[in-house]
């Protein structure tokens, strides 16, 4: 390798391993179907510069496949961890090279003149030339795509090394070549170039994520050696409108070495019961296909909607007696529906009429609560089951029960939608385009990603939990905003329109997902979309960033700007102490304005945004590190209760049928919108915030008073008033004292499939005395799938008051509590500031922590260690309140961090 730093060259030599000998290499017995799993390798660059020389080179070896360019230089020590620091910046020389991966088999007894030798490359990035002994037998253009190689008449070596080479060139180098000969694109985020390319777009940098354009082979390299197998093998199963009966339409295809007509397939189905139902598969063509019809079906529900029920499907093929093939999938058979009916349109509301969205599940109504999932690491190769498992946990813990895969990253590891599948994880999975003006008018771009989304499709279909697919993440916003396009051109002429890639999301994408989903999988052309633009808030779902963006509202308003199903909204934090060591990389705390900070802050005019939301909601008193950790993650925490709260309110008349907040995960160490920080994926106080917002049956209060100094922009748009919210302008108002009084408006929400009883107290609290000024003690029987107002008092605000709000089931347990404050918090009581002291006594136990107050507190918070499981955190405490929060795996830590926003 030759590199310039601080104006000199270097050159690094690693010598490559010695290649194992036949007899310490995998083996393949020739068998029908025998597997052998390509687990290593080793990497050589090819300097493209024209000053480079020959013999500066790297050789890494061995390393593990998968793997990419970036892991191995960190595993080398040649370069130090991109993801770390400001170390991101001294790495982007590696996307400007070629790099050359090659690894090595053994076939160890002569091929058999009946059996097929296949290689197979389930994920190459990107541009990869393959050579097998020198021949070149692949070309990839695609990141996504997986390839199967015949290489039966190639010339194999038996008892010796065959050599597989692997050519990647620079995605960006080609990227830029196809820009230049086809004109750049319009695109929100990365590189220019990134339309052109299949891979994933978040490599080249987004607004939370840095850019790492990598390499390698990604996914697994195998070798499979065969008679026969089964290929292209599909379970689709429908349920019965009454859920009386399910049917599981099975078909597969043989790839063979000769003809198959002595040969039999059958699927045998197993329950969740232990009840087995066998079929043999018949042949019309080149498909084999039977169904199997299942009564009374053990269902396949939602979490917190019922169980998830999996189906063992096993697919056999023989030749006579001899089993050549088999495998076996779980599925989940459940009925799904996407309810677009039309509501009333009110006078005087433009909030009013359009239509419903959300998902009927098993004809059951779900309001859909979750999260957006971006890639779980800026380099996927280092990403292991437990990190997924852990994510997927917590989405649990945390009450959702929809996860949204968003666009611009990949279509996900099959651990994830497993994972998925057995926690009742609704999957919304984007297709791989994300902000931009995709070019679906070039052939090869088009033939690409069909093949891409087909193969993918293929893939996913056997997963109970996939249950929507949209064409894309925000490109019709892209094509509203900037690019400009006819939207009553007739079909045949959308590819030489403007906005080309309308014909695959409209017309191509559709037909793939009804041709191998059938009805078992909603499609949805992009997100957002829907109505006469992608921002219409009463068709479709829509991306509501107007508070933190846009306009920047206040959060308080989140209620007032939803739409039938917000598919995403955010605040962004500060991530935890441990993830900012990661970020400074350095023994010392670094300031919240440091660069090392800086470096790790990719959305534009981050403190512009972030620091008004602290200052118009809490006092900052000397902008410590801590303090802004603390008050940022207080307000995305106070702002996400707001968004869930309020548009979970709307869903009794179907107003709101779902949000996925953005978002749940981050690719590297950063200040981000994330609701868990990068270091061991810990919750930040807005998962805890969330979770109590999405209880199956939760309080949801809100206090109303006039503004004494009203934003016409703000609220032309919360009165869907688009035109007048453009139009309005930023001015002074005349000045008018706030009302001495507000009002507080109190409901019970039930998001289950059942009626809930219970009884709900309502206390009035002075803040500053914490004398209860008031009792309201209701019983309540709540609708399933609905909610019941319970009362709207008024309150005075010269006599800051807490309205505290408890919900009691027929057991005694409390189900819900909430406390609602007077706002903003810096001018109640004492005004307060970030503290620690002696409001709160604690006492540690071995189950989880006692903890009382003896005033009233705001947001008490206690750092978590890695392994613990904490029921609740990031609570508030009224005056006398003494609470036990249960802590699961609960460790020794006699210097735990406790904050909470005092001085009341």
């Amino acid at each position: 390798m030759s590199s310039t730093r601080n104006g000199k060259r270097r050159t690094v030599q690693f010598a490559r391993t010695p290649s194992p000998e036949p007899n310490s290499a995998p083996k393949v017995s020739m068998q029908p179907h025998q597997f052998l799993s390509i687990d290593s390798g080793s990497w050589i660059d090819v300097p493209i510069n024209a000053d480079s020389k020959p013999d500066e080179t790297i050789e890494i070896s061995p390393v593990p496949i998968p793997t990419n360019i970036h892991l191995d230089l960190v595993r080398a020590k040649i370069i130090q961890d991109p993801r770390v620091g400001t170390n991101e910046r001294d790495v982007q020389w590696i996307h400007e090279r070629e790099w050359r991966f090659s690894t090595r088999f053994y076939l160890t007894v002569p091929k058999l003149v009946d059996c097929k030798t296949v290689l197979v490359f389930e994920g190459l990035d990107t541009f990869a030339t393959v050579l097998l002994n020198g021949k070149e037998i692949l070309k990839s253009e695609n990141m996504f795509l997986s390839y199967r190689v015949d290489v039966t008449n190639d010339v194999l070596l038996m008892g010796k090394a065959n050599e597989i080479t692997i050519i990647f060139d620079s995605a960006m180098v080609r990227g830029g070549e196809l820009m230049k000969e086809h004109g750049q694109r319009v695109c929100w985020n990365g590189h220019y170039s990134r339309p052109y390319v299949r891979k994933a777009q978040y490599h080249y940098g987004w607004d939370w994520g840095p850019s790492l354009v990598t390499c390698g082979p990604w996914r697994p390299i195998s070798v499979e050696v065969y008679t026969a197998r089964l290929s292209d093998s599909r379970a689709v199963a429908t349920v019965a409108a009454d859920l009386a009966s399910a049917t599981i339409n099975l078909q597969t295809k043989v790839d063979s070495i000769e003809t198959t007509e002595d040969i039999t397939i059958t699927a045998d189905v197993r329950s969740p019961s232990g009840e087995e139902f066998s079929t043999i598969l018949s042949k019309v063509d080149d498909i084999y296909s039977s169904t199997v019809t299942i009564p009374d079906p053990e269902l396949w529900f939602p979490h917190n909607y019922g169980p998830q029920n999996l189906y063992e499907v096993v697919f056999t093929l023989k030749s006579g007696d001899m089993e050549l093939h088999s495998f076996i999938k779980q599925i989940g058979l459940r009925k799904i529906e996407l309810v677009q009916d039309p509501l009333p349109v009110i006078p005087d509301d433009n909030l009013s009429g359009g239509t419903t969205f959300y998902f009927r599940i098993n004809n059951v109504p779900v309001f859909s609560g979750g999260s957006n999932w971006i890639p779980a690491d800026s380099f996927q190769p280092a990403i292991k089951r437990e990190a997924i498992e852990n994510m997927i946990d917590l989405m649990v813990r945390g009450n959702q029960n929809m996860v949204r895969v968003w666009g611009g990253g990949i279509y996900e590891s099959e651990d994830f939608y497993s994972l998925c599948d057995l926690n009742g994880i609704m999957v919304w999975q984007d297709i791989c385009c994300a902000c931009a003006d995709y070019p679906a008018h070039l052939d090869n771009f088009a033939n690409s990603i069909l093949a891409e989304v087909e193969q993918q499709l293929g893939r996913l279909h056997w997963h109970p939990s996939l249950i929507f697919i949209a064409g894309n993440n925000e490109d019709y916003q892209v094509a509203d905003e900037e690019v400009g396009y006819d939207k009553d051109a007739p079909p045949e002429t959308w590819r030489e329109e403007p906005f080309p890639a309308r014909w695959l999301y409209e017309r191509k994408f559709p037909e793939l997902v009804r041709s191998i989903c059938q009805d078992t999988v909603v499609y949805w052309p992009g997100s957002p979309f829907g109505g006469e633009d992608s921002t219409d808030r009463t068709v479709g779902d829509i991306h509501q960033w107007n508070i933190w963006g846009g306009i920047q509202a206040p959060y308080q308003r989140y209620p007032d700007l939803g739409g039938r199903f917000v598919s995403e909204f955010g605040m962004p934090s500060f991530p935890s102490p441990a993830t900012m060591a990661l970020i400074s990389d350095t023994d010392d705390e670094p300031h919240p304005q440091s660069y090392a900070v800086a470096h790790h802050i990719k959305a534009h005019s981050f403190e512009k945004r972030m620091y008004p939301y602290i200052l118009e909601n809490f006092q900052l008193s000397r902008a410590s590190l801590n303090e802004t950790i603390f008050l940022s993650q207080l307000v995305q925490a106070e702002a996400m209760a707001a968004a869930f709260k309020g548009w979970r309110a709307k869903w009794d008349i179907r107003h709101c049928g779902g949000a996925l907040v953005w978002q749940l995960n981050d690719v590297w160490p950063a200040v981000s919108w994330s609701i868990t920080s990068y270091a061991e994926s810990q919750p930040k106080p807005a998962f805890y915030a969330i979770s109590r917002a999405l209880a199956p049956v939760s309080v949801i209060s809100r206090r109303f008073s006039n503004d004494p100094k009203p934003n016409s922009k703000v609220e032309a748009l919360c009165a869907n008033k688009t035109a007048k919210a453009g139009a309005a302008k930023l001015h002074s108002t005349p000045h008018t004292y706030p009302e001495k009084q507000s009002e507080v408006e109190v409901k019970v929400s039930n998001i289950t499939k059942e009626e809930w009883s219970g009884v709900v107290d309502v206390k009035f609290i002075s803040v500053e005395t914490g004398v209860e000024t008031g009792v309201v003690h209701e019983e309540v029987n709540v609708p399933a799938n609905g909610a019941m107002a319970v009362g709207r008092w008024v309150v005075r605000e010269d006599e800051p008051t807490l309205v505290v709000t408890t919900l009691v089931d027929e057991d005694d347990e409390v189900v819900s509590r909430e406390i609602n404050w007077p706002e903003p918090f810096k001018f109640v009581g004492n005004g307060g500031a970030f503290c620690g002291g002696e409001r709160v006594n604690v006492e540690w136990r071995g189950g989880g922590v006692r903890v009382m107050a003896t005033e009233a507190t705001k947001g008490l918070w206690f750092e978590e260690i890695p392994g613990e499981v904490w029921e609740d955190n990031g609570i508030d405490l009224v005056p006398g309140e003494d609470r036990l929060i249960r802590v699961e795996n609960l460790l020794q830590a006699p210097e735990r961090r406790m904050w909470w926003y005092g001085g009341f």
